[in-house]
């Protein structure tokens, strides 16, 4: 049994694929459709409309400003001089630009916008996001996983082998690894800026509208099929997912055993013991926050979808094959996704005692205040006292 609905194509954002150009529509168009797939269509509305509008576009902000203040208090003299300050500015920069385009992938912005300005989004902003700003987003996941996954692998070296690594892991050899991330990163990437284009079209033959379109290497299935099926999915999530489970587990044995050595020296110091608890509370979040998104990739890296006996690429949409709960837990990845962005400068806050004492001083900027004036003025103001005689004289006897 199949029913009439009719949906305000504007405010959904639904597209018709038209051979290789993706149209959108604005128009009250009466759609043939079966109820139980216009249940789930308005399931998706829903969902999307809570996750990514009242959920994920406060929650990006938040974190926006905690990574600002994370990049200021890192960058500060008394922290910036060391090889794990550099790891975390990184990661903050790096988590930083994957909250801003989190808001343009997610369309978070249009919690604000009007019926006139969704359909001037549509047909003006939206294919620019996805040709331009998407890309960023997946560099910015790429360098986040990365880099976190750097930072453990130091940080286990150091407990392991503390002599070593001192004379090995130096400020230089750190910034030649963030480098060779980011390089890495970009080298992947590029075929993600030369899949899609903005194309103009004549509408209503009155004005143009803008268009994202697959390019020539786009519209080949082996694109699609081997970097955003294979590829992506699993150097940006699955495997520094289990690199990461492996060096924790490794990292939190060493601590383990050398904190039983500790015990037959009760006198002898322990300054990085906070220092290894912050990275394993990094890590440990990481491994939390991505867990359904490893579920998602690895189902379908498994069940990918089949044209013909075609590997195709099927992108988030209402019309998608996908069940509800499947489009549930690709919701909650997304936004456990952006809650890892958000989470380091808390825990910066609650663990780090020196990025405490250092984020204290930027906010009530101690510099700006008007230090003492502790100059020593002459006192040019003489007074001749009358001398002593007695006094002397004393003082020569008892000599």
């Amino acid at each position: 049994m199949s029913g009439l609905g009719y949906l305000n194509l504007s405010l959904y954002n639904l597209s018709f694929s038209n051979g290789n150009i993706t149209t959108n529509s604005t128009d009250w168009i009466p759609i043939a459709i079966d109820p139980a797939v216009l249940d789930k269509i308005l399931f998706r509305i829903k969902l999307w409309q809570i996750s990514h509008g009242y959920i994920l576009f406060p929650l990006c902000l938040f974190g926006i400003i905690g990574n600002v203040l994370s990049l200021a208090t890192l960058t500060r003299k008394a922290v910036r001089s060391t090889t794990i300050s550099i790891y975390l500015r990184c990661l903050a920069l790096a988590d930083l630009f994957v909250l801003l385009t989190a808001i343009f992938r997610y369309r978070s912005y249009k919690l604000f916008f009007d019926d006139e300005k969704e359909k001037w989004s549509i047909y003006y902003f939206d294919p620019y996001v996805q040709v331009y700003v998407e890309p960023i987003h997946w560099m910015a996941l790429g360098v986040s996983s990365f880099t976190t996954l750097a930072l453990s692998l130091e940080r286990y070296l150091a407990v392991r082998y503390p002599i070593r690594i001192k004379r090995t892991c130096t400020l230089q050899v750190v910034r030649s690894v963030i480098i060779g991330i980011m390089t890495t990163v970009l080298i992947l990437s590029i075929p993600n800026f030369f899949a899609y284009r903005v194309g103009m079209f004549l509408r209503d033959n009155k004005s143009y509208v803008a268009v994202a379109m697959l390019t020539e290497m786009g519209r080949k299935t082996l694109y699609h099929c081997v970097y955003h099926s294979y590829l992506i999915p699993f150097l940006w999530y699955i495997l520094p997912w289990l690199l990461l489970a492996v060096f924790s587990t490794l990292l939190s044995k060493n601590v383990r055993k050398s904190s039983k050595i500790r015990l037959d020296f009760p006198t002898s110091p322990n300054p990085n013991r906070n220092l290894t608890f912050l990275i394993i509370m990094i890590v440990v979040l990481f491994l939390i926050c991505n867990f359904p998104n490893c579920i998602i990739v690895f189902y379908n890296l498994v069940h990918h979808t089949m044209d013909n006996d075609v590997c195709t690429h099927e992108t988030q949409g209402l019309l998608s094959k996908t069940t509800k709960l499947y489009d549930a837990l690709e919701v909650v990845g997304e936004i456990l996704n952006v809650f890892n962005s958000c989470i380091n400068f808390i825990v910066y806050c609650v663990v780090g005692t020196k990025f405490r004492r250092e984020l204290k001083r930027l906010i009530l900027c101690e510099k700006c205040k008007k230090k003492p004036n502790n100059r020593i003025v002459p006192n040019y103001s003489f007074q001749i006292q009358p001398r002593d005689t007695t006094t002397e004289a004393i003082s020569t006897i008892t000599k």
